[in-house]
């Protein structure tokens, strides 16, 4: 990787100025999310002629994958309140941030074209974005949709359909290319560190967080996309495929999607183990992900509160533990970088205590209650998000979004209490929610 104009967060150091006369590779690295994908719009059948590519033509000969896809985060990329709220800020390089959410050419009404060499190379306005023919936008609600990781070109330029496996079943072109399919998630996953701008940073290492613990070489799917025995077309065999679940952290983007959560595979990756004490200790063990929790987006985080609560529910006393990053998100005025302060996310197979100083008053009745949650946005920046104002771009890319903005806080959810524990501090049997009824909440 080539340190250049993206010059690393967390060191500090300022940016380094390079040659007007810079490559592209010079200039921004070398990462498959600075262009949109050259997904075709259309897929060549065997028989002759051709099919589209989009999501719905996918799902008509293969439902259950379009089903499972369809209540997916992935399936949600471009209806993510946070994500367009975040779009609107002044500076932000939409086109790269599309890259990702809207990943297909016809997805994209514009996109930025990756030319040799620029002109400025302080500024990424040098890149100016060219009309994309092959757009369609029906497409754009698709999100991550099945061409971004299915559809390539063949090498007369006609669409096929890249698979793990080849049955000679299939009505149009396969390649078969199980690498090439892993490799399309760390494009989005993986990219950083990367910075484009002195306040814009896309930092996220799952892949090198893997690679660092002792599940190196696991595969995105090999956790996020368990097995089934399903047919992989309508009216074919059932056969041993991967399901398009892509669970994640337990964080939907919709509160209606908590009702199918556990069905599509959710497991938290922590354990918590709670002992009352005094002091109160509260262990968190990473004892199922491959890399550290939580990954990815630098703003999520875990947070255990403790609370003391008398016999009549009045609170006591209270305590809280946050793990996760901490960032100077730096200031585009005097050009202050963006920089990672602190990062105490779990490790993979990591086990951290915690221990408390909360204390009750001895009074009877009172009980210790223990909760942990896996937070994606806080709530000092839900004002914010909620009030931001999109241009005609946005809403042309999602006409709904504006209307939702202003009530983010119920129609986006936050956060997922995943632990909760009931301690009586005066014996008495303990009580664990299930994680069912958690998520109903």
């Amino acid at each position: 990787m080539l340190w250049s104009w993206l010059a690393c967060a967390r060191s500090g150091d300022p940016p380094v100025v390079v040659p007007s006369t810079a490559t592209v590779e010079e200039r921004l690295g070398s990462w498959g999310f600075l262009a949109a994908i050259d997904a075709p719009p259309t897929i060549a059948l065997l028989a002759g002629g051709e099919v589209q590519s989009d999501a719905g033509t996918c799902g008509g000969c293969h439902p259950e994958h379009h089903a499972e896809w369809a209540g997916s985060t992935h399936a949600n990329a471009m209806r993510d309140l946070q994500f367009v709220s975040e779009l609107s800020k002044p500076g932000q390089p939409r086109w790269l941030c599309l890259n990702c959410h809207i990943p297909t050419r016809p997805q994209r009404a514009q996109q930025v074209r990756l030319d040799s060499r620029f002109a400025d190379a302080a500024r990424i306005d040098a890149l100016v974005p060219v009309a994309e023919p092959s757009f369609e936008p029906a497409r754009v609600a698709d999100g991550v949709d099945c061409a971004t990781c299915h559809v390539r070109r063949d090498e007369d330029g006609a669409g096929l359909v890249v698979g793990p496996r080849g049955s000679g079943r299939a009505l149009h072109r396969v390649r078969v290319d199980r690498a090439a399919l892993d490799g399309v998630c760390e494009s989005c996953h993986s990219p950083g560190p990367a910075r484009i701008s002195a306040t814009f940073t896309c930092w996220f290492e799952t892949r090198e967080e893997i690679e660092a613990g002792p599940r190196a070489g696991t595969g995105c799917p090999d956790c996020h996309m368990p097995l089934g025995t399903r047919p992989a077309a309508a009216g074919g065999p059932p056969v041993e495929l991967r399901r398009h679940w892509w669970t994640g952290g337990g964080v939907p983007k919709h509160p209606e999607d908590y009702a199918a959560l556990l069905a599509r595979g959710y497991e938290p990756a922590v354990d918590v183990r709670v002992e009352p004490g005094p002091p109160v200790r509260v262990t968190l063990t990473n004892a199922r992900a491959a890399h550290r929790v939580p990954t990815a987006d630098p703003e999520r985080h875990l947070r255990v509160d403790l609370r003391i609560e008398a016999a009549d529910g009045a609170v006591v006393a209270t305590d809280s533990l946050r793990i996760g990053q901490t960032w100077d998100w730096g200031d585009e005025a005097t050009q202050r970088n963006a920089r990672r302060l602190t990062d105490d996310r779990l490790l993979p197979g990591e086990r951290r205590e915690w221990s408390s100083g909360v204390v009750g008053t001895g009074a009877p009745g009172e009980r210790l209650v223990v909760e942990v949650r896996h937070v994606r946005v806080s709530a000092e920046n839900v004002p914010h998000l909620a009030s931001a104002t999109l241009d005609a771009e946005l809403s042309v890319l999602w006409p709904e979004a504006a209307a939702l903005l202003p009530d983010l806080a119920t129609r986006y959810p936050l956060q997922t209490t995943f632990y909760r524990e009931v301690v009586p501090l005066d014996g008495g049997p303990r009580v664990v929610t299930p994680l069912a009824e958690l998520l109903q909440k």
